[in-house]
């Protein structure tokens, strides 16, 4: 029997970077408002536009699995996929699910950089092992491998539980979520932005 439950994967780096960026904003925000002069006043507004972007790019990015499927939270738009569309699980450039019509890579999970070099102890335990050995992209530890492991348990616990919808590709679909909102804000302050940029 399947567990019922909602996992939320997020990248550890996108966090630290997120809290990094954020950290340096509020010390800008405070020396604004201590400085006291219009145009630094003026100069929140390009704050709010990069402490925008940092939530945008770094922080939303999650990976969700739920009972119906695997939700890919990415940047500037939002990939719903049913399990019955999920062919594979790929973690060549960043966790990738693999449907019979196309690839849906998510940004919350990319996969190490060259200069990544994993301690691959145990990873046959939770990475993909091929030909008796691991990528880098499915180790265990790297973003791309624990997404994938994640995605891929609760395949692999679907299928023994028989649960797995399995021929019933064509008859769901995905969904895409563009966040017009998001992009919107984001839009109306770049614009804000040029006047204190200006004034720079």
């Amino acid at each position: 029997m399947v567990e019922s439950s909602r996992l939320v994967y997020r990248s550890n780096t996108n966090k630290v970077i997120s809290i990094a960026g954020w950290a340096v904003l509020g010390l800008a925000v405070v020396a604004a408002f201590l400085a006291g002069r219009p145009s630094a006043v003026l100069g929140l507004v390009p704050i709010a536009t990069i402490a925008l972007l940092i939530w945008e790019l770094f922080w939303r990015p999650a990976i969700i699995v739920e009972d119906d499927g695997v939700t890919l939270v990415n940047q500037f738009h939002t990939v719903v996929i049913p399990w019955a569309k999920i062919v594979d699980v790929d973690t060549k450039w960043s966790m990738t699910i693999v449907t019979p019509e196309r690839r849906y890579r998510g940004s919350a999970a990319p996969a190490p950089g060259a200069m990544y070099r994993p301690n691959l102890s145990g990873a046959a335990r939770t990475g993909r092992v091929v030909d008796g050995s691991i990528s880098k992209a499915d180790a265990p530890g790297t973003d791309s491998g624990d997404a994938a492991t994640i995605v891929r348990r609760r395949l692999h616990a679907m299928a023994d539980a028989g649960t797995l919808p399995i021929g019933q590709a064509e008859s769901v679909s995905v969904t895409t979520r563009v966040h017009w909102m998001s992009i919107a804000v984001l839009a109306a302050l770049l614009v804000a932005s040029i006047p204190a940029l200006l004034r720079a």
